[in-house]
């Protein structure tokens, strides 16, 4: 966090030398940012219309509640499924000759930590800011993970920490609202607590936030598989709840960077026998090379041999949209049969893909959750009696154990007590209800948790401030002096 907020300052110190002193003008919602971007920047790109019928976005509060109520699992899908083509589009720009996918345009909370720090400048724009895809660090819930289970005495897996690296994304209206409200700074959110409120404004119902993770595909990777990239992949869940972390599934493919592939939707079970059909192309999946300080970054943070031109390949991407109260959540893992996926996704899922989804975004698994449980229950005053509804990625939560999501997640179904407290048992609304900021004399403030209802009104919330869904602000803090 300290190499991140030294970059945040340097970036804002190198934009406020081009402009005056003054207080900030915030932008007017929904004002168009109107100036070109510099030679060298990236210009935050909105979401686009993918003309998918019956897709629109945002989508309008009450017909998206009509759906939960009504259990319109289709209409829900054929949701997800139009944000993930949408995010899939090209934007029109390229970096270091690579066209860009509309989700690499996105401001990360260190490109919003200069917009912040640099906040007295009158003309500063996003455009100004963003000047590569970000940079690539462990998952935030891979760290909470990690304190989770050394303050239990355990040992975390060193290689779930490293495997997968990643970055959090902002739509250019959300990243808007985050820095005109100053969310990232610490100071600003004590500010509200001593005021009396209990929570940050709310998002504008355009906003959308994202956390792409990557494999990478090093030189000494490729070596020791014979030229192939060997990569875990999902193949559905444990026999019964557990800690099943990417590294303890049974399944293997094989990537070829030079597309000479036969994935026919095989995987090599138990990781010995590479075949021409577990054998999938590079061109199967979302990626993209590393620039120069990429590589140095993974090299210098995660001790990866990686150098300026190795691919970062897409396993898994979290997505929510504020199109609701307590946002959308959908998430999206690479499935070798991704016609067929595993739960928590399934072929019902998959066959409500639309005809515009083409190319590799076309292999990737999808699950959601736009509520806790089945039946759905008020934003306060409802109750944990119904059906769990478990939608996790499994390339990000699946490791969770009971160190990380304690025992309080307890579903009533048919009269009995269910208890969610694995990563295999889990609901990103449930989770993400939870987010919030504390001071350190707050030690009893809700964190991580499996499937459950979540009264927005529940003392455990007491002394805190609700970050309105969004964990990506409590892990992106800075402190900023005035």
């Amino acid at each position: 966090m300290k190499k991140q907020i030294t970059s945040a300052i340097a970036m804002a110190a190198m934009l406020a030398a081009f402009s005056s002193c003054g207080d900030a003008e915030k932008p007017k919602e929904g004002e168009e940012m109107k100036a070109a971007a510099p030679s060298g920047t990236i210009k935050p790109v909105p979401l686009p219309d993918p003309q998918i019928p019956g897709y629109k976005y945002p989508e309008d509060s009450l017909v998206i509640n009509s759906w939960i109520n009504s259990n319109d699992d289709k209409s829900i899908a054929n949701h997800g499924w139009g944000i993930w083509t949408s995010l899939n589009m090209s934007s029109g720009q390229q970096y270091e000759g690579q066209d860009l996918r509309v989700f690499e345009t996105w401001l990360t909370p260190q490109d919003m930590q200069a917009l912040m720090l640099a906040s007295e400048s009158k003309n500063l724009r996003m455009e100004n800011v963003k000047t590569s895809r970000g940079t690539l660090s462990s998952p935030n819930q891979f760290l909470h993970a990690k304190k989770a289970r050394l303050k239990a005495g355990m040992v975390s897996d060193a290689q779930e920490d490293q495997r997968v690296v990643g970055f959090v994304k902002y739509d250019p209206t959300a990243a808007q609202f985050a820095v005109s409200n100053k969310l990232f700074d610490s100071l600003v959110l004590q500010s509200m607590l001593d005021q009396g409120k209990t929570e940050i404004p709310q998002f504008p119902n355009t906003g959308m936030t994202l956390k792409p993770v990557f494999e990478i595909v090093t030189e000494d990777t490729l070596q020791a598989c014979g030229g192939y990239y060997k990569l875990n992949v999902w193949t559905g869940l444990p026999p019964q709840p557990i800690s099943y972390p990417e590294g303890s599934w049974p399944g293997y493919v094989y990537v070829d960077p030079n597309n000479g592939g036969q994935g026919n939707g095989s995987v090599d079970i138990g990781g010995k026998h590479r075949t021409p059909q577990t054998t999938y192309n590079l061109n199967d999946f979302v990626h993209f090379k590393l620039d120069k300080q990429q590589a140095a970054e993974l090299k210098a943070n995660f001790n990866m041999q990686a150098k300026e031109g190795d691919i970062a390949i897409l396993v898994a991407m979290h997505v929510t949209s504020k199109e609701i109260t307590r946002w959308t959540w959908q998430t999206y893992w690479w499935a070798p049969n991704a016609d067929n996926p595993p739960a928590p996704s399934s072929a019902a899922i998959a066959a409500m893909r639309p005809s515009q989804l083409q190319g590799a975004p076309r292999h990737y698994a999808m699950s959601q959750a736009y509520t806790f449980i089945n039946p759905n229950q008020p934003l306060t005053g409802g109750n944990n009696i119904g059906t769990s509804i478990y939608a996790f990625n499994p390339y990000l939560e699946a490791g969770f154990d009971p160190s990380v999501l304690g025992n309080s997640a307890i579903v009533i179904t048919n009269g009995k007590k269910v208890v969610n407290n694995y990563g295999v048992l889990t609901n990103c609304m449930s989770c993400h209800a939870n987010a919030n900021y504390a001071p350190a004399s707050v030690t009893t403030g809700p964190g991580y948790l499996g499937d459950t209802y979540i009264d927005m009104n529940n003392p455990t919330f007491k002394g805190t401030l609700k970050l309105d869904f969004a964990w990506s602000i409590q892990g992106n803090l800075i402190g900023v002096k005035r």
